[in-house]
């Protein structure tokens, strides 16, 4: 029988279904507006395309979904890079409205920390700023780059964007600037992952699509870095895994 596991997101809702341990189905999609009525439906849908399956839900939205379970994104998270990436037991995922360090085994949440509600620490200052740019989220790379000869001085996203938007007025390369900004982002995060001891990390989240973003932030945090495959997917699989048990 097939399990369903739904990451109701700030920007975007993840969906998978498994088939035991085996993935049959991951997508994404942007986070709707009227959740309660577009999840009925959509539920519904996945029914009618799986019949039978157990269903649960997480994400800030978890409790539009009408799902029969909900758990938090944190509990989630933990077992989807359970399943993913077993040898990890620290993983920092940046969200698009906060960042989250976790302390996990064997699937299992043992610690976690969430930034302060700062939106320069997240994935909406990216969002922001690619606006700002004019830039698209898909073409940023970071491949071959281990330092930006820019950074921002700004701790806060109200002033960064004031930041920015002077940048652009003296002419600066946009995809300077942009590596500027995912840099300040992941310094931000830095201080929450000293709340932690590891040697290594697991990268998830949005931001982790980004080409080279592993040696990026691996220059930030002086550690290696991973991002597991279908890293913006493991909370919406630790759903499905909640799901089939």
């Amino acid at each position: 029988m097939s399990s369903i596991g739904i990451d109701i997101g700030s920007t975007y809702t993840k969906y998978c279904v498994l088939d035991g341990s085996d993935i049959v189905m991951l997508s994404s999609e942007r986070t709707p507006i009227r959740q309660k009525e577009y999840f009925e439906k959509k539920i519904a849908e996945l029914n009618s395309l799986y019949p039978g399956s157990s269903v649960v839900s997480c994400g800030y939205g978890k409790n539009n979904a009408g799902a029969g379970k909900t758990v938090s994104e944190l509990v989630a998270l933990a077992a989807g890079a359970g399943m993913t990436a077993p040898d990890f037991d620290v993983v920092l995922d940046i969200g698009g409205q906060d960042t989250k360090i976790i302390v996990c085994k064997d699937g299992r949440l043992k610690e976690f920390f969430v930034n302060d509600k700062c939106a320069a620490g997240c994935g909406m200052f990216v969002a922001n700023s690619t606006n700002l740019l004019q830039q698209e989220f898909a073409k940023i790379s970071l491949e071959g780059s281990d330092e930006p000869s820019l950074k921002l001085s700004s701790t806060c996203a109200v002033f960064g964007q004031t930041e920015i938007t002077k940048l652009i007025a003296d002419n600066v390369n946009p995809e300077e600037i942009m590596k500027g900004v995912i840099w300040q982002v992941l310094i931000q995060s830095k201080a929450l992952l000293g709340k932690v001891r590891c040697d290594r990390l697991l990268f998830t989240g949005g931001l982790s699509r980004i080409p080279g973003i592993e040696r990026y932030a691996s220059s930030v945090f002086g550690i290696p870095v991973t991002v597991p495959e279908n890293s913006q997917y493991l909370s919406a699989i630790g759903a499905a895994i909640i799901a089939s048990n």
